[in-house]
């Protein structure tokens, strides 16, 4: 391989050059697209071939800024294939984030599944336990809800623990903490009040608090909970942040069904598929 020196005494002409900066930048972002499991090979159909970015081939390079010029016209001629490259880089690191979350579950199920202060829907024989990290605020997490809701209609035998994630801003923070309230003051009535709030436009503390008369809460008691159990509310919430720090959960809806990280919401027969696999291994 020939390396441009410091002085640029030495000056490769451009196809040289190119053909350098071709490897760099693949070996820079496309490395786990060329090099990824067969699997994830695209089909010949799909495969894209490197466009020539129409500079001069026999110009020479005098300046750094006249590599910089190569560089930048041959990743304006592929878009393309910079953009595979870095789709593929993230699906693989997401496939790697779920791997290490597998491990990391393995650690914290007594955290996943029988922390006292998690609010759950719990039938009489449940088999599987759905694990659910949400954000009220969060529009998916809102269409994930009824997604589960129909699920337990379905199944009589999944449980749900829900793990408020509280991760988009002060509203969210205020609804969670009234959740938490909520189960502390009337365990019986935070799956209404849950899917009163997810069906719910409003944010912050009066929306939840509304939700909590609408389940049949005592709503005096849950604020008196709501000042008097401050610290150990917020106390709960970083820990569930933590938890889903942990185990890889970034963003919600995020879901754990036996030692799987599902990070977003799924179809209903998806969902299905999941839960039938946890089933089987117990």
């Amino acid at each position: 391989m020939t390396f441009i020196k410091k002085n640029f005494r030495y000056k490769p002409s451009l196809l040289k050059l190119i053909s350098a900066a071709v490897v760099v930048i693949l070996l820079a972002v496309g490395t786990y697209y060329f090099v990824s499991k067969k699997s994830d090979a695209p089909k010949a159909a799909d495969a894209q071939e490197a466009v020539s970015s129409g500079l001069d081939k026999d110009q020479k390079v005098r300046t750094v800024g006249d590599v910089e010029e190569v560089m930048a016209k041959w990743v304006e001629a592929n878009p393309k294939l910079i953009i595979m490259a870095l789709q593929n880089m993230q699906r693989k690191a997401q496939e790697d984030q779920l791997k290490d979350a597998g491990k990391n579950i393995g650690t914290k199920k007594d955290e996943l599944f029988n922390d006292k202060n998690s609010p759950q829907h719990a039938p009489s024989g449940y088999d599987v336990t759905v694990v659910e990290f949400f954000d009220y605020a969060c529009g998916y997490c809102k269409k994930a809800n009824a997604t589960v809701n129909e699920l337990l209609k379905e199944d009589k035998k999944v449980r749900v623990v829900f793990k408020e994630f509280p991760i988009l801003g002060q509203p969210s923070f205020e609804m969670a903490s009234v959740a938490i309230a909520v189960n502390i003051a009337s365990p019986s009535s935070y799956v209404k009040f849950h899917d009163a709030l997810m069906k719910s436009q409003e944010k912050g503390k009066a929306a939840a608090l509304k939700a909590a008369k609408s389940a049949g809460a005592n709503v005096a008691k849950v604020e008196k909970i709501l000042s008097k159990n401050k610290a150990k509310i917020d106390k709960i919430l970083q820990d569930n942040l933590a938890l889903g720090g942990a185990i890889g959960i970034n963003g919600t809806p995020g879901f754990v069904i036996g030692e799987e990280l599902i990070p977003g919401a799924l179809e209903l027969s998806a969902f299905k598929e999941k839960v039938a696999a946890a089933r089987a291994k117990n």
